[in-house]
């Protein structure tokens, strides 16, 4: 969904991130399988790789320059994220980590379903309305998702926000966004995650948050500093302004 660019300006704090949350997902289920849906350029899935993963597979769009990857080709598959795929097995988690956002509303659920028909396990999250970045078209709160993930017969934890709160090694829109889908009837799975829950102490928080440093961000930029000046200008010229503000953010 990105260029190629942003995945390189953004490159070494996505991998610090990846290799917070990865060995933390480990900690919790077995993981010899992943599949990304949106992987990008695969660094996820490198870390998942470099991490002792046998199996893993990413999938975006024909925009994807796969001389550019992270992982090997074959490793890869064009897909179109909004229109139904079926890659012929499943994997031991699916991923999908702010994506969605750039999906049209009316193919949400297909785009859950892709994810649900592959794994019974899925690490997710979306941009919330208002977070900003490039090319957002469908930012919604989590509680969005949630529902559409318990339609397909999918159960929530939040094991790893309220442990990755103040991490400043993890992206931030990780840290708000980020929640975990298990099947319902994967009654082993979602015992074992219970029991992690309490074992650790580990308090699930609110579905629906903003991060403080999110909050901050879009208010001292976009608020503060620019909503007044739009005020004055032209409908048409604050149109443009605000696009401009919002591919920088």
């Amino acid at each position: 969904m990105y260029e190629f660019e942003w995945h390189k300006t953004h490159g070494d704090q996505t991998i610090a991130s990846a290799n917070v949350i990865v060995p933390l997902l480990k900690s919790i289920i077995d993981v010899s399988s992943v599949l990304d849906v949106g992987c990008g350029d695969g660094r996820w899935l490198a870390c998942f790789e470099s991490s002792g993963v046998r199996s893993i597979c990413g999938v975006d769009g024909a925009w994807t320059d796969q001389s550019r990857l992270l992982i090997p080709q074959r490793c890869f598959t064009v897909q179109d994220l909004a229109k139904p795929f079926d890659l012929g097995q499943r994997f031991d988690v699916a991923i999908s980590l702010e994506v969605a956002e750039h999906v049209a509303s009316e193919y949400s659920i297909q785009f859950i379903e892709n994810l649900t028909k592959h794994s019974d396990v899925v690490l997710f999250g979306a941009a919330i309305p208002f977070q900003g970045g490039f090319r957002h078209i469908n930012e919604r709160w989590q509680s969005y998702w949630v529902s559409l993930f318990d339609s397909q017969g999918y159960h929530c934890f939040d094991p790893f926000r309220s442990q990755i709160w103040q991490r400043q090694d993890v992206s931030v829109w990780y840290r708000q966004n980020m929640l975990l889908y298990v099947r319902r009837e994967r009654h082993d799975l979602t015992s074992r995650i219970k029991s992690h829950l309490n074992l650790n102490h580990i308090a699930e928080m609110p579905i629906d948050v903003v991060h403080p440093e999110r909050y901050e961000a879009i208010a001292s930029y976009s608020q503060i500093a620019f909503r007044p000046l739009m005020r004055k200008l032209p409908k048409l010229a604050a149109k443009k302004l605000a696009d401009v503000i919002n591919r920088r953010i």
